[in-house]
């Protein structure tokens, strides 16, 4: 029985015997749980080629056609501080330390760090404003250590470093420096406090990773089962994006928005299309999420995602579901109604050819791709303690080892989000995929079954819609 990727259209007629093996990290027994990361770094050898590829057989895309088209993310603030304050302590040390720097360029260097200084405020506040936290110890240390930077021995310190500089120069700019520094200190103080300092796991880290893994998930998966999992989405989805290029290569190089230029048009297109794939049973006008509506500026996948068909869709639906269903929808897991939300706006994708099929279709998988391969990365680095070497190594085989930094970065401040949607899209596949082999009759069919069902077990869910449609037959 081939596997999901039944309502990945585009990626059908490049997927037939094209596979190669993808490396993974040493896995878990299902009995020898890992409580602690391993102390040697992974083994990663080169990707086997097939032997033997067959005459007509497309060659797999490498992942390098994967262009992020989000801003990187900023990393948790321990990842911007470095340890308790570098690198600013460390430029402080050179300034005191080194010999034969003139006065001009003590000058330059001492301006320049308090560039850096400003540069962090900066990225903390936005940290601060994307709800970004960190642990209380480390802010404790942090504080303690920045401090110290700007306590009077240092400062005196700096001034009679600077008066021993051979030729002319202007006075040190203390006061700027002092007063930088405490807008920082005042920015990781009002930061809050995280529990779990998933930015560097130890042995006890892991098991909590897991033990949250597991409740976003509403069940307990193995994660070698979710790597292998992720790892078919990614190169359905690769394969998808070079289908796309090769119809439109210019695809990847477009920049128009996938918009029709206004919230209120957005959402009335949105409704049309949910209406279509399923409406509520009563016809119940949709509700519009109040912190979503508020932006005017998101495009048409990311609003299909959180409103509709996504997860304003799934909540009103939840509300008209049978009074037997209802305790079921209220305690969905977050992997079930994120799988279910990505299809809804993986479900636009035919409506929008006015914007060029194929550059939807790029958009959308690459879009997808990019965050599959962060969810790939977050279990690797959280779980079984990938370093951003090892990552590197691991995505060198996927030929996308030059996105290293940027899935390293969105892995540390995205530890879980990335990782249950993806994961959750990956078991709607293998449901719908499994139901429409045992005899469904179409994706909209299966799509209105799988929400009156409700939500449950994947395991659970895909052996009873499979004999439901097996007996149907």
């Amino acid at each position: 029985m081939k596997k999901h990727v039944i309502c990945l259209v585009l990626a059908l007629s490049l997927l037939f015997g094209c596979t190669q093996k993808v490396l993974a990290p040493v896995l878990e027994t299902e009995q020898n749980v890992p409580t602690q990361v391993p102390t040697v770094p992974p083994t990663m050898a080169p990707t086997e080629a097939p032997a033997t590829p067959a005459p007509t057989a497309a060659p797999r895309p490498l992942l390098a056609t994967f262009v992020p088209r989000k801003t990187q993310e900023a990393r948790f603030a321990e990842e911007l501080l470095s340890q308790d304050g570098e690198p600013i302590g460390s430029a402080i040390r050179s300034l005191l330390t080194e010999s034969g720097l003139s006065k001009t360029s003590f000058h330059t260097r001492f301006i320049e760090l308090c560039q850096q200084v400003n540069v962090l405020n900066e990225s903390l506040l936005r940290l601060s404003e994307a709800s970004r936290t960190m642990t209380a110890d480390r802010k404790e240390q942090t504080v303690r250590s920045l401090l110290q930077l700007m306590d009077d021995e240092t400062l005196t310190a700096l001034q009679d470093a600077y008066a021993r500089c051979p030729g002319e120069g202007e006075t040190l700019p203390l006061t700027s420096y002092t007063a930088s520094m405490d807008v920082l200190i005042q920015e990781i103080e009002g930061m809050k406090d995280r529990t779990n300092p998933f930015y560097g796991l130890g042995a006890d880290t892991v098991k909590d990773y897991k033990a949250v893994l597991d409740r976003y998930m509403g069940e307990s998966i193995l994660p070698r089962t979710m790597l292998a999992n992720l790892e078919e989405l990614a190169q359905t989805e690769a394969y998808a994006i070079s289908a796309a290029l090769e119809a439109d290569p210019e695809a990847a190089r477009k920049k128009e928005p996938l918009s029709f230029g206004s919230f209120t048009q957005n959402m009335a297109f949105l409704h049309k299309v949910t209406e279509t794939l399923c409406p509520l049973p009563d016809g119940t006008d949709l509700p519009i999420l109040p912190e979503r509506a508020a932006g005017t500026d998101k495009e048409l996948f990311e609003l299909a995602f959180w409103t509709y068909p996504g997860m304003a869709y799934l909540k009103a639906y939840a509300a008209h579901a049978p009074e037997a269903q209802q305790a079921r929808w209220a305690n969905a897991s977050d992997g079930y109604l994120a799988g279910l939300a990505i299809h809804g706006s993986y479900c636009l994708v035919p409506y929008l050819e006015d914007f060029g099929l194929h550059y939807v279709q790029y958009r959308w998988y690459a879009d997808m791709l990019d965050v599959t391969l962060t969810g790939i990365s977050a279990l690797l680095i959280h779980y079984y303690g990938y370093s951003e070497k090892d990552l590197a190594a691991y995505l060198k085989n996927w030929g996308a080892e030059a996105f290293t930094g940027y899935l390293y970065d969105k892995a540390m401040s995205d530890p879980f989000e990335s990782l249950v949607a993806s994961c959750g899209y990956y078991q709607y596949l293998d449901i719908c995929g499994a139901c429409l082999d045992a005899g469904c009759e179409n994706e909209q069919s299966f799509l209105r079954d799988y929400l009156s069902v409700g939500p449950a077990p994947y395991a659970d869910l895909k052996e009873y819609m499979v004999d439901l449609y097996q007996n149907q037959g």
